[in-house]
């Protein structure tokens, strides 16, 4: 095994490729299962971007939206286990496996867990000329409305959706959801009007919020994030069951070297500790994280099974 000091770009580039001529020729591909502009996919581009630099390697990201993330999932699965796909995913995709099944859940058949990436706020957005400037405001119109209030989340069946039905119901609030092919696309319809609320990742909504095109209300998470110290945690207006945030992390397929998956877990969080990487994660208010192959393993099947069994409590599928 090579330790953290010896291991160096050339070393990690020619685990995967071999020959630098083979390194032109063959791009490393990060699988994002959700359409651009999203939170899977900023993080993907930054580390990538970082990641290629350090290689002097093409990275790049391909996004494949469609089954909440299935097909990515499928495409990093059927994939060499050689280090050169990565899948680049939220928790839930992997979670919303289990849904319909009894068997306890079992990421590792498929996938080899490789480090967390970063973490994000998920936040309670509004459209600035729905007037709403508070949850309460919010929660108030939304009572008062026949048929409540119509939010966007990033698809039908994810950590976006759980909160938001624990919030209104708690709330006394009619409620709908709008599922998308991913964050980019739902910020875009909250621009728009299209819909009033969004339930999203903090991502792809702070270049907006700087602009005050977007108006945020609250944080999910128990106590404010570091990143958005300015907005409300909803445990401070009257929500203190709910405390979620969500990680993004690197896969590779069942089967991939034990060598290649510590390699490739080292070269990303060398990339994290990098103040150039960390300052574009923080403008989109992305916190970096790390870690290593094993610790991620045991946060997988921990998190996996109190997410699945909040997810059947609150009757979110995975449509």
């Amino acid at each position: 095994m090579i330790g953290r000091r010896q291991f160096g770009a050339a070393a990690f580039a020619a685990a995967f490729v071999g020959t630098q001529a083979r390194a032109q020729s063959n791009a490393i591909r990060f699988i994002v299962g959700f359409a651009p502009g999203g939170t899977s996919d900023v993080t993907a581009r930054v580390v990538g971007e970082a990641l290629a630099q350090s290689l002097g390697q093409t990275v790049l990201v391909e996004n494949r939206p469609g089954a909440q993330g299935g097909i990515a999932i499928d495409a990093v699965v059927r994939a060499k286990p050689d280090g050169m796909t990565v899948l680049i995913s939220p928790p839930e995709v992997l979670y919303m496996q289990g849904l319909d099944s009894t068997a306890p859940l079992d990421i590792e058949k498929s996938l080899a867990p490789v480090t967390m990436l970063s973490s994000q706020p998920i936040v309670v957005a509004v459209n600035p000329q729905t007037g709403w400037k508070s949850i309460d405001s919010m929660m108030a119109a939304g009572r008062q409305a026949p048929d409540g209030l119509t939010y966007a989340t990033p698809g039908p069946g994810g950590t976006n959706n759980i909160i938001a039905a624990m919030m209104f119901r708690r709330a006394g609030v009619k409620y709908l959801n709008i599922p998308y092919k991913g964050g980019g696309q739902a910020v875009q319809d909250l621009l728009s009007g299209v819909v009033p609320v969004g339930v999203l990742g903090s991502a792809p909504l702070m270049p907006h919020v700087k602009t005050g095109k977007v108006t945020l209300l609250a944080v999910t998470s128990r106590k404010r994030s570091a990143m958005i110290p300015d907005v409300p945690a909803l445990a401070e207006v009257g929500f203190p069951d709910i405390d979620m945030s969500q990680w993004f992390a690197a896969f590779l397929p069942a089967g991939a070297p034990t060598p290649v998956v510590e390699r490739l877990s080292v070269a990303f969080q060398k990339l994290l500790a990098d103040p150039d990487v960390r300052a574009k994660l923080a403008l989109a208010a992305l916190e970096p994280l790390g870690g290593s192959p094993e610790d991620f393993s045991r946060r997988l099947r921990s998190e996996g099974e109190t997410w699945l069994g909040t997810a059947r409590k609150y009757g979110i599928g995975r449509t």
